[in-house]
């Protein structure tokens, strides 16, 4: 009988030959095992296909056969290959990240010899750009243009409980305490758990999505498949149909609702250490990033100090 790994991700590996396969299910068994999370699962079987199909036809056949036959130059390739699809820095560094992590495995199993991503040489220099926060005019022209309760719940959730677009798809029921007012997402992003609050607009929209919605596993089911939740590439397309119907040209976003979250909470005056644990980071240089949006709240504490500063040391004009 198969296993549930080789039976997921096996149809991804059709490209390799059986003596690979083995070898990355082999993998993604470990890694299962350690609670990898689903997503960066699905990701390794899609990234090596991808990676093997970028080779040239005669390298293609060579590391099909044998991945560990891999060497820095097909990695430069593949490289090359994601450069010329105009794929972003990040996302290319984030599949070389995965290879790294999968060539690393087969050298301390000693099916392979060295180390074909060498970081020095193959990652890319991204831009450190700061996150993006919607202005207020533009959030209150997306909301009015949001005629289904549905949407506007699964958007509240990101903008008012700092949800990432993958945890609001996939909240179970069962997740949410109507009674004391809360979230609980389990397993976020680095397999962090959290618990979020949610505001009185989050309260009123989830009370009224639970009695006109018969709850089920999801808060948000798929309409086509059964025991499903909505995925990502929906509200991607709906994000855009609303900010289209806003009249606004500014493009925007799911994931700018959570940066939103996060720069509203800091001009308000959360502390940085309770943002981080609401946004569920693991350290305190990820929230470290929005302290630079707040300059609202920076311009006003300055010159509060400065008041009680310069009345203190009166120094006296000229």
């Amino acid at each position: 009988m198969d296993c549930p790994i080789t039976t997921q991700y096996q149809p991804t590996l059709a490209a390799f030959s059986a003596a690979n396969q083995q070898r990355i299910l082999q993998y993604l068994a470990l890694l299962a095992t350690r609670r990898y999370a689903p997503a960066t699962l699905q990701a390794i079987p899609r990234t090596l296909t991808g990676f093997v199909r970028a080779l040239p036809p005669e390298r293609h056949a060579v590391v099909a056969d044998d991945l560990t036959c891999t060497t820095p130059q097909d990695i430069t390739a593949f490289l090359t290959v994601g450069q010329t699809a105009g794929l972003a820095p990040s996302t290319l560094n984030t599949k070389l990240s995965i290879l790294a992590n999968v060539f690393a495995h087969f050298c301390d199993e000693g099916v392979m010899q060295r180390q074909p991503v060498h970081q020095r040489q193959h990652r890319l220099l991204t831009p450190q750009g700061l996150p993006k926060a919607i202005p207020d005019a533009d959030l209150v022209a997306f909301f009015r243009a949001i005629d289904s309760l549905r949407d506007r719940l699964l958007f509240l959730l990101m903008l008012r409980c700092g949800l990432r677009v993958s945890e609001a798809c996939a909240l179970p029921w069962e997740a949410v305490d109507l009674q004391a007012g809360t979230v609980r997402i389990n397993h976020g992003k680095g397999r962090v758990d959290r618990l979020v609050y949610f505001s009185t607009d989050v309260a009123q929209a989830l009370q009224r999505w639970w009695r006109h919605h018969p709850p089920g596993l999801y808060v948000f089911p798929s309409p086509q498949r059964r025991r499903a939740h909505l995925f990502r590439s929906l509200i991607n397309r709906l994000m855009d149909q609303y900010l289209a119907a806003a009249g606004l040209t500014t493009h925007y976003s799911p994931h700018c609702l959570r940066h939103t979250f996060a720069t509203n909470l800091l001009n308000a005056g959360v502390p940085l250490e309770v943002l981080k644990e609401l946004l569920g980071h693991h350290s305190l240089h990820q929230t470290l990033r929005y302290a630079q949006l707040y300059d609202t709240t920076k311009r006003q504490q300055y010159e509060q100090a400065m008041a009680t500063i310069t009345q203190r040391h009166a120094l006296g004009g000229q």
